[in-house]
């Protein structure tokens, strides 16, 4: 039996996705009301703000995340799956754990709600 190294081949993961949920309500949604919704789904609530153009680059949480837009768009960055999510008022995604993402605010800026539990 030999002591070098084997080439083993890599197990297949299943790759957990971003879910997003476009906003059908009438109107624009009202921030008081998504807060209200959240906080009785169990989750901790706060505010976010960037300024136009401005965001945050990839990285990764060890805990899932929900991002609700408020007003102006988000655009949700996907290194992993070379996809890019253009986010309005009122529409959420659902970032699993450890998946990696970045965003940057529309021409107007933006402001949304980031949700955990």
């Amino acid at each position: 039996m030999s002591n070098r190294a084997k080439v083993l081949p890599f197990p297949h993961f299943d790759r957990p996705t971003v879910r997003v949920t476009l906003w059908e309500g009438p109107g624009r949604p009202h921030e008081d009301a998504l807060r209200a919704e959240l906080a009785g789904a169990g989750y901790q609530v706060v505010r976010w703000s960037n300024e136009p153009a401005t965001g945050y680059p990839p990285h990764a949480h060890i805990y899932p995340e929900l991002l609700v837009v408020v007003a102006g768009d988000l655009t949700l960055v996907l290194p992993a799956e070379e996809r890019l999510l253009a986010l309005g008022p009122g529409d959420r995604a659902q970032v699993p754990q450890g998946v990696l993402h970045g965003t940057m605010a529309g021409p107007e800026g933006v402001t949304y709600l980031l949700a955990t539990k």
